[in-house]
């Protein structure tokens, strides 16, 4: 009898299971392993700015006054400033993103409230600045119709952040230290 080679080919499922094994194979060293690690703890996402200080080479009544210009520029109005204990407290300042652009639209509101303290230091010719951010998420689901809830995580890119306020800071002090062009 002859073999018509059809005992060599392998059946439907045969083709199936292979195939699947191949993909299966496949997504794991693709998604590198981490499709088997679902016991292992998540990443911890990284840790608000919550506080920073820096110290600033100008004098404190130039760096008081350049503070007030940035803070300004930023559009955070202050709701109290003492100039002779050095304290500085924004207003509240409310801002949304859109996180679902279906109709009808979702957007999680924010708002932040940034105490400052400014400092002269001992020769009076540098000062330390230190910013405390209060970061807020409007929250929905708080009895009785939401509220503002303190947030631990900011969201990336969500905000003025405090090294915006400082970058923003040196660049006023950095223009006043510049001659004046005739």
């Amino acid at each position: 009898m002859r073999d018509s080679g059809l005992a060599s080919i392998p059946s439907y499922a045969t083709v199936c299971w292979r195939l699947f094994l191949k993909l299966a194979v496949l997504g794991l060293l693709l998604s590198g392993g981490t499709a088997l690690a679902a016991d292992t703890p998540a990443a911890k996402p990284p840790s608000p700015e919550v506080q920073k200080s820096e110290v600033f080479s100008a004098n404190y009544d130039v760096t008081w006054d350049k503070l007030l210009s940035t803070l300004k520029s930023f559009d955070l109005g202050v709701a109290q400033s003492d100039k002779e204990k050095g304290t500085i407290a924004t207003v509240p300042h409310r801002y949304f993103k859109i996180i679902s652009a279906k109709f009808p639209p979702v957007q999680d509101d924010y708002r932040d409230t940034y105490e400052i303290r400014v400092e002269k230091q001992a020769n009076n010719k540098s000062t330390q600045v230190q910013v405390t951010r209060k970061f807020e998420m409007y929250d929905r689901t708080v009895p009785p119709a939401g509220g503002w809830v303190d947030q631990q995580n900011v969201p990336a890119n969500t905000g003025t952040s405090i090294s915006d306020i400082f970058s923003a800071l040196a660049l006023e002090l950095a223009a006043a230290a510049l001659p004046a062009s005739r």
